[in-house]
């Protein structure tokens, strides 16, 4: 990168429900595009499996530990930070409290 110039990026973002999908467009763009897919949801698998929780457990688990969240987002941040031409598949949480 040339001093004073910005470094463009092509990454898209898919966010959506569970089963709302964004795995099927993420794998057409995949295809039409040639671009490498990073999916939140393994690294949520992933996490899960470490804490030897299946993803019902975590799921409950992330309700009482919402920074666990920002963590997870992150994630998707960094591999972006790292990679070009990607498509990040995402999961929805949204976590209120009263």
């Amino acid at each position: 990168m040339r001093r004073g110039t910005v470094e463009k990026k092509h990454i898209i973002t898919i966010a959506g429900d569970h089963a709302s999908g964004q795995g099927t467009l993420s794998n057409e763009l995949k295809n039409k595009l040639g671009y490498e897919i990073y999916r939140n949801g393994q690294y949520v698998r992933k996490l899960a499996s470490e804490k030897g929780m299946n993803i019902n457990e975590f799921q409950i688990y992330l309700n009482e530990h919402p920074d666990l969240d920002k963590d997870i987002e992150k994630s998707a941040t960094l591999y972006a930070s790292e990679h070009d031409n990607l498509i990040i598949d995402a999961k929805l949480r949204m976590v209120c409290s009263a």
